[in-house]
């Protein structure tokens, strides 16, 4: 079997294998396993929960923003040059300002992409005149073009060859929208880095996720079925390959890590989170569980304590020293995570190692930091 596996792999193939009378299909594609997409086209929609101020609070907190990547250079074909960077002489409470302005333009720059279900076929007739059955061979497309008027707002219809007057379907209407109110960089017709299989497999290969959001977010718009296809192919690319650090302090993690959670598959970010020493995030990943999904054992205190976190600064390295206060409320997110791990984890053993290892390395900081403190007399 393993010799059969690995000539289908290179051969690039759709195969049917039969074995003792059971039909099992495998299919391999471009040397990979294929990805089956998951969209947001079930009975529940998560926009309410998505655009929820608790919601959005912890998808922030989880995006851990660095301003050294929030604001670091990148290719833009609308410039030039780079800008040269500007220095000042400032005060403190110019410094402050400035600080202000930067955490303000951050908050710009993280803004996320929405969640919301899939939209549903527009199947609304207007009215039917046999009248002019056979009066052409096409259809005819009027189109409001009137400035001011929100593009979903817009008035465009059809009059099929039967007569028949209806409501434009969303592709049409997209089409219609760009060749009269044109956005800059939307493509009338989809780029091949999106259709052709081959290049989509490339860039995810060499984990340019961003850059693929990024076009996918100026391309679509979120309640499309093809924005959400490529949307969950990446994520999911993205969690196969443990990428998350990609992925960080932009504005898609948020919109990945509620992906992740809404379709039960986030316990290997929380592997991540508990191998990088992040136990704090690792609570807030567990209240997020629970105001999406509400089956998180003594969830409660989860979201309880994850209010106590939320003021506390980010972050963004391990810390080299602790106060009483940080290892109180360390010792109570290690106990939430053992909670979450018992009652709600697909990969224990995994996990419990993690924060096997985590609770070695928090001891010896702690005790660390209380020798530092006794030998300066703070004891």
């Amino acid at each position: 079997m393993t010799l059969l596996f690995s000539k289908i792999a290179q051969n690039n193939i759709k195969t049917v294998i039969t074995r003792n009378n059971d039909l099992q299909i495998l299919t391999i594609s471009y040397r990979k396993l294929s990805i089956v997409p998951s969209l947001y086209d079930g009975k529940e929609d998560p926009a309410p929960k998505f655009f929820s101020s608790n919601v959005q609070v912890l998808l922030k907190r989880l995006t851990r923003p660095d301003f050294n990547k929030v604001f670091r250079k990148r290719t833009n074909s609308g410039l030039a040059v780079l800008r040269t960077p500007k220095y000042k002489f400032l005060t403190n409470e110019e410094l402050e300002a400035e600080i202000l302005k930067a955490n303000k333009k951050a908050d710009v720059l993280l803004q996320m992409p929405p969640v919301v279900k899939v939209h549903q076929p527009v199947d609304d007739v207007l009215s039917k005149d046999p009248a002019l059955v056979g009066y052409d061979s096409a259809k005819y497309l009027f189109t409001d073009i009137t400035f001011g008027i929100a593009n979903e707002r817009r008035l465009i219809v059809e009059r099929d060859p039967d007569g028949t007057l209806r409501h434009c379907g969303h592709d049409v209407r997209k089409r219609l929208n760009q060749t009269y109110f044109p956005i800059p960089g939307r493509k009338i017709k989809e780029p091949m880095m999106f259709t052709n299989e081959d290049r989509f497999n490339s860039l995810l290969d060499r984990q340019e996720y961003e850059f693929l959001l990024d076009r996918a977010c100026l391309q679509y718009e979120p309640d499309e079925a093809s924005y959400q296809r490529i949307t969950s192919i990446t994520y999911q690319h993205i969690d196969m390959n443990k990428s998350y650090d990609l992925l960080r302090s932009t504005r898609h993690f948020g919109p990945m890590t509620f992906y992740l959670t809404w379709h039960q598959s986030m316990d290997s970010l929380m592997l991540e989170l508990l191998q990088s020493g992040a136990v704090r995030e690792g609570v807030l990943l567990a209240a997020l569980r629970q105001a999406l999904l509400g089956d998180v054992a003594n969830g409660d205190n989860a979201q309880a304590l994850a209010q106590q976190i939320l003021p506390t600064p980010i972050q963004l390295a391990k810390p080299e020293r602790l106060t009483e206060e940080d290892i109180q409320l360390d010792n109570k997110c290690v106990e939430c995570i053992e909670e979450y791990i018992v009652s709600n984890s697909a990969m224990k053993s995994q996990q419990e190692l993690a924060l096997q290892g985590f609770r070695e390395h928090y001891q010896q900081l702690i005790e660390l930091s209380r020798g530092l403190k006794k030998a300066h007399g703070n004891a």
